[in-house]
Parts: C-alpha cells; structure tokens; sequence
C-alpha cells in the first residue's frame, strides 16, 4: 500500500506526515542514516505512519489551533495555530518540527522501538493527593515512576505546536 503524505491540504486519505525521501534527507543530516538507509521501503512506510499516529493519539486534544476540516485524516494542517513564541503556523502546511519529529519516531519503530507498548504490569499508584482551589494535584507511584516512555528530543520538537499543560488557552 502506497504511502499517502499529508502535503498541506488536508487529505481525506493521508496516513503519514512525511514522504520516504524527506525522512531521508532528515536522517542524512541528523542522524547516522545507516539504521534508516539499511530498512526495506515498506518498513519505513510502516514506520512513517505509525509514527504519525503515535503523534496524533499522543497529543491529541494538546495541539494549538484547530483541524481546518472535519474530513481531514490527520491532526495536521490547522488553523488558528500559532507557535509558542506567538508567530502563525501557515493552514497550507506540515510544520517542520512535526515533520522531524515523525523521522524520529520512524527511526525509532525501523530500530524496533514500538512506541506505545502495551504495559504487561502497570505501576501501582502508592499515594494521590488532590486540592481543588487554587488547583493542585500529586502521584506518587510505588518505585518512584509512572509506566510511560518519555522521548526528551521528540516532546522538544513538539513543544511550539502543543498547548502548555499549565495553561489555559481560550478561543
């Protein structure tokens, strides 16, 4: 099945936010390309759209701005988006740091990464506390850490198109 790229007009049918040759250039100038370079087409076409939809499920609901169509496949494009640093993000586009943020996670999944592995023994939650005016809440696990991977460079490449979770943004 053939990889249907998101090119900026909100396709009905797109599965990946970033084309074969692009994630190619993104690893030749990133990263050591060998692990990418040595990957069959078709596992990288894997890889690019279950990338795009960890990003999509991942942040759902924390992405600035809005779909501009209910039919669109992805998250992507938007409008009424703007950065963290208050600049406009075009509605015609995929924005950089989404597209390198996706050759990352491919890379990831090519490695054998599966990004959102089911968890065979969720950590237990030890201790939770809750304060409902001026707003605070607190989880403790048992051995100190929730079950979820963390990925510093992708969550930074993220950060100017998602919505702080600490803030309120109002339309």
């Amino acid at each position: 099945m053939a990889l249907i790229v998101e090119d900026g007009t909100g396709k009905t049918t797109a599965d990946s936010y970033l084309s074969l040759t692009d994630a190619a250039t993104y690893h030749t100038a990133h990263s050591d390309p060998a692990s990418w370079t040595a990957a069959a087409d078709a596992i990288k076409e894997k890889a690019l759209r279950l990338a795009t939809q960890y990003a999509d499920a991942r942040y759902d609901g924390r992405w600035r701005g809005y779909k501009n169509t209910s039919t669109q496949a992805l998250a992507w494009p938007r409008s009424y988006a703007v950065d963290s640093e208050g600049y406009a993000i075009l509605s015609t586009i995929v924005p950089k740091p989404l597209e390198d943020a996706i050759a990352e996670l491919a890379l990831r999944v090519v490695q054998g990464d599966t990004l959102l592995a089911d968890i065979a023994k969720p950590a237990a939650i030890s201790s939770q506390s809750r304060t409902i005016g001026p707003i605070s809440t607190s989880v403790s696990y048992v051995g100190g850490m929730p079950p979820t991977k963390k990925y510093a460079l992708i969550e930074a490449l993220m950060a100017p198109l998602i919505q702080s979770s600490n803030t309120v943004e109002r339309g």
